[in-house]
């Protein structure tokens, strides 16, 4: 069975896919947190530092939102 498995699974691509995975997901989850926390913090200031950390927030809400609909493109492409 396992010499059935090493004909069928490309196993150096399958492991490319892990990785990449793996770093894109970990920066999509940083890129997140930023968003949420200069927006948690955007609501304890006033003025031009508020503006400036909500200003970060929709950054982070757009480039998730772009590597969303580019998994999305990648999917649907395949």
């Amino acid at each position: 069975m396992s010499l059935l498995a090493a004909t069928i699974v490309d196993w150096g691509s399958l492991l490319d896919v892990a990785i990449v995975s793996a770093v894109v997901g970990l920066a999509i989850a940083l890129t997140l947190g930023v968003g949420v926390a200069s927006s948690l913090r955007a609501q304890e200031r006033e003025g031009v530092s508020a503006l400036a950390l909500n200003a970060v927030t929709v950054t982070s809400v757009v480039l998730v939102g772009i590597a969303v609909l580019a998994g999305l493109h990648f999917l649907a492409d395949k």
